[in-house]
């Protein structure tokens, strides 16, 4: 929505899209419909309210945080009066927050704070001003032109069906995921409550939510590193967790005694190891010099291919059921297969099914950079996603769909890559996301927001045990 792009000629009027509209060729490719989903009209209000795109130079494209507590999704600025009605025990909810605010405000490194692949950070993440952690500018930021007094000047886009002059559409869940694309603080006669805007053009007051930045973790480029390759599953002494090692491709032993040479003469156990290396049979991609996508999910390994050469290898996470039956279970499906359509972003529900039309299913290597905090623990010492049930993940990032509901994509909910631990698909950090998604095909065109490929050349994803 909000998408500005290049046009051939008017539109032409049928039964599907009647006049006075029409169907109007776009480039680099298409035809969509003028009055059922577009505009030629540049000036009109939907279209400039929706103005702010995705940056796609960052991992993360948009700001992000998640609900602490239940909140309706606001319409138009709310008053003092409206926001007592439709929250419950909100002055105890404020009185909490004054006295913890920078506790709660308080933000650590992430994703769109590493130099990686040509970007470089503007300002760290610990360095913003609340505005800029939720998509503003800054704290003077004023009500969008969009919103005057307590009156909305644009349709309801969120996809939740309310009656005119509804205060709120949907409420949001506790651990839900938002992308936010804009802030205002607001005056005594609303609570001097500042507000985010989603990216459905929802108001959500920032008292109830907590900025996010997410994972800082990401692969190794190949050229110049060498391969086979590993990541380590544990700290070895010497090196953290999630850091990538050289291997000379010697092994010893059988089994669990298994072990594997590193460069420079020291032997760990395999089973310490996330070992990346080719799998038994290429795909046929392989042999004709095309870009494939090897993920296996024994060693919870990505590894990007251009023909028979290694050039990029991450950590990821994928059904946290393992090799079983995906029909059944929470497993990753296992097969070669060709990248069908990417989007930038895409909501999913905590089961990480998507909400798009696809369906939905289920420093180099380093962890525990200064600045990193890793998620909670449970009992038993494992780590723990930033939330559980059943709540909306939105805007998530750098989507590719490979097989029905399965697909590639960036998790900023989580920081366990490594760990199978998805309801199927295969969950990226954020870096790693991007880099991918700016190298496989098909590529998205400039000002698109998702691109479908119809002629069966998308990258080749092989997923194997």
């Amino acid at each position: 929505m909000g998408a500005i792009v290049p046009r051939k000629g008017g539109p032409i009027a049928n039964g599907e899209c009647p006049a006075p509209g029409g169907f109007v060729h776009i480039e680099p490719a298409g035809y969509v419909c003028v009055g059922k989903s577009a505009t030629l009209d540049l000036e009109t209000p939907l279209v400039r309210a929706s103005s702010v795109r995705p940056d796609l130079r960052k991992p993360l494209p948009y700001a992000y945080g998640f609900v602490r507590a239940v909140a309706p999704q606001y319409l138009r600025v709310p008053t003092k009066d409206m926001q007592l009605k439709s929250e419950m025990s909100l002055k105890e909810h404020l009185a909490k927050f004054e006295k913890k605010r920078e506790e709660l405000n308080a933000v650590v490194l992430g994703a769109n704070d590493v130099e990686v692949f040509g970007y470089k950070p503007e300002k760290l993440s610990t360095a913003m001003t609340q505005a800029e952690l939720f998509g503003g500018k800054g704290e003077a930021d004023p009500p969008p032109f969009w919103l005057e007094g307590t009156s909305r000047n644009i349709p309801n886009v969120s996809g939740f069906t309310v009656p005119p002059g509804a205060i709120f559409a949907n409420r949001v869940l506790r651990h839900s995921g938002l992308a936010f694309v804009g802030f205002f603080n607001t005056d005594k006669d609303h609570l001097n409550r500042p507000f985010a805007i989603t990216v459905d053009l929802r108001l959500i007051p920032t008292t109830k939510v907590k900025p996010d930045t997410a994972s800082r973790f990401h692969g190794v480029e190949l050229e110049g590193f060498g391969f086979p390759m590993a990541f380590l599953r544990v700290d070895d002494g010497t090196k953290k967790a999630r850091t990538a090692v050289k291997l000379t491709g010697q092994a010893r032993g059988k089994g669990t005694d298994q072990e594997r040479e590193l460069v420079g003469g020291r032997w760990l156990k395999s089973k310490d190891l996330h070992v990346a290396r080719p799998p038994a049979e290429l795909p046929a991609a392989a042999a004709k010099g095309e870009k494939w996508i090897d993920v296996s999910i024994e060693n919870q390994v990505l590894v990007l291919w251009e023909g028979k050469k290694p050039v990029y290898a991450t950590l990821v996470s994928t059904g946290q059921d393992g090799a079983r039956d995906p029909k059944t279970t929470k497993s990753t499906v296992q097969g070669t297969f060709r990248i069908k359509n990417k989007h930038i972003t895409s909501t999913m529900d905590s089961n990480e099914r998507s909400g798009g039309s696809s369906g939905g299913g289920p420093s180099p290597g380093g962890g525990g950079e200064p600045g990193h905090k890793q998620p909670p623990r449970d009992k038993d010492g494992k780590q723990l996603r930033r939330g559980a049930g059943s709540f909306e993940l939105r805007d998530v990032p750098w989507v590719q769909f490979f097989e029905g509901a399965y697909a590639l994509h960036a998790a900023y909910w989580h920081d366990v890559f490594g760990t199978a631990r998805s309801h199927g698909c295969v969950n990226l950090a954020p870096i790693d996301a991007r880099r991918i998604f700016m190298w496989s095909d098909p590529p998205v065109p400039e000002g698109w927001h998702g691109f479908t490929s119809t002629d069966n050349k998308g990258t080749t994803v092989h997923v194997r045990y």
